[in-house]
């Protein structure tokens, strides 16, 4: 997948929708909003996710 892929993947157990702002050797960057104040406190509106558990939109 590319940059500025729309993706979907599950974080603690909820399920977001982001944006790929980086692609590693197995992973990416996702850019991804939340309304859960500990997430966003956590992870900054970003986390790097395995390729494996990452689905296009």
């Amino acid at each position: 997948m590319e940059i500025g892929t729309k993706v979907t993947f599950t974080l603690e157990g909820q399920s977001f929708t982001g944006e790929i702002a980086k692609a590693y050797t197995n992973s990416y960057l996702i850019t991804f909003e939340s309304t859960d104040p500990e997430i966003v406190d956590k992870y900054h509106d970003r986390v790097v996710i395995s390729q494996k558990q990452v689905q296009p939109v």
